[in-house]
């Protein structure tokens, strides 16, 4: 199993951070997991958010590919119907692949949240044919053809990108919250990156529904990596893990990963399922939340979690948060130095 991190770049004022900070401090963090050898960063994307959630991932990846000089670069996801032109987009990874080395991958989604597509002035309910457009146009614009397109909502005429990637072509991957929409990146022949929100179990079963759908497709499961994001923080003790990063992980789920925006179901006494409304639910400060889904604990505990993934979900690539919102950068440090040193070693040594 290869390892990364992952980064939002988000700065809450309640914590006191600034987004230069953010940016500055996770620069070096990312320079520092290049030097440990880990396999790759991560970057998100959302817009208008009120603790200044990355809205340019592009732009940070091409700071981090003059930062490091081993470490892959990808995109997890980049909102294609905010680019204006996906041919744009084509040109920019493009170029990020070119100075990088041939280290970048794309990531792509549709975007989910009203108030972006309102505020770039666009029809949230077409966002599924603006998405499969633009994935069509990044193909043919990086086979170095030069070609024509016309569709719905993006006209190409007589284009041939230039420079091209280094890599024939980069990985392009792509997010899936539906057994149909898992089954058409199947059918497409995307690898697919599963969100942070799932539990094993549910984890499992998206990559089991996407795995079944390549074999459907006549397409071999070997040749599609298997890439999970989870919310991780290790310290040397796992009570003090859990109290540390415990301000900075509430801010995601009360107030970016919430309700409505994510369906969450906590489990009833008599073990029936309800169905959580108020971000400020205890839920998602309790254990019963973190079970089976988040890594947050000492080198053993993540360890056997890791593990887990790797045996359980035949997860080949983790990527896992290093900077939560706010964060102070010495616990952010110390805990990719223990991943690096202490944990990573635990997970390959049964």
């Amino acid at each position: 199993m290869k390892y990364a991190v992952f980064y939002s770049l988000q700065a809450p004022a309640e914590f006191g951070v600034t987004p230069q900070r953010v940016y500055a401090e996770a620069l070096d963090q990312i320079a520092r997991a290049d030097e440990l050898g880990l396999y790759q960063v991560w970057l998100t994307e959302h817009h208008f958010m009120d603790d200044a959630y990355c809205p340019s991932p592009m732009i940070a990846a091409a700071a981090i590919a003059g930062r490091t000089k081993h470490i892959r670069i990808g995109q997890g996801v980049v909102l294609l119907p905010f680019y204006g032109h996906p041919l744009r987009l084509a040109e920019d990874a493009a170029v990020l692949d070119v100075i990088s080395g041939g280290r970048f991958e794309l990531g792509i989604g549709r975007g989910y949240r009203p108030h972006e597509f309102t505020g770039f002035g666009l029809n949230q309910k077409q966002r599924r044919s603006m998405t499969d457009e633009g994935l069509e146009i990044i193909h043919r614009a990086w086979s170095g053809e030069r070609f024509s397109f016309s569709g719905k909502h993006y006209q190409v005429n007589d284009a041939r990108l230039a420079p091209l990637p280094v890599q024939k072509p980069p990985r392009l991957w792509l997010g899936a919250g539906t057994p149909s929409s898992r089954r058409k990146v199947a059918e497409k022949g995307h690898p697919l990156l599963v969100s942070l929100i799932t539990n094993r179990e549910e984890t499992k079963t998206e990559f089991g529904d996407y795995t079944q759908s390549l074999r459907d497709f006549g397409r071999d499961p070997a040749q599609f990596p298997r890439a999970l994001i989870r919310e991780f923080y290790v310290a040397e003790d796992s009570r003090q893990a859990w109290e540390e990063v415990k301000p900075y992980f509430l801010h995601v789920y009360r107030k970016v990963y919430c309700p409505p925006w994510i369906p969450f179901f906590d489990t009833n006494p008599d073990g029936s399922r309800r169905r959580v409304t108020d971000p400020h639910d205890p839920y998602f400060e309790s254990e019963n939340f973190r079970k089976d889904r988040h890594i947050i604990g000492d080198p053993e505990f993540c360890a056997r979690e890791l593990r887990r993934y790797r045996d359980e979900a035949n997860i080949e690539i983790m990527i896992l948060r290093m900077q939560f919102p706010g964060q102070p950068m010495a616990q952010v440090m110390r805990s990719l130095e223990l991943l690096a040193k202490e944990v990573i070693p635990r997970v390959g040594a049964e």
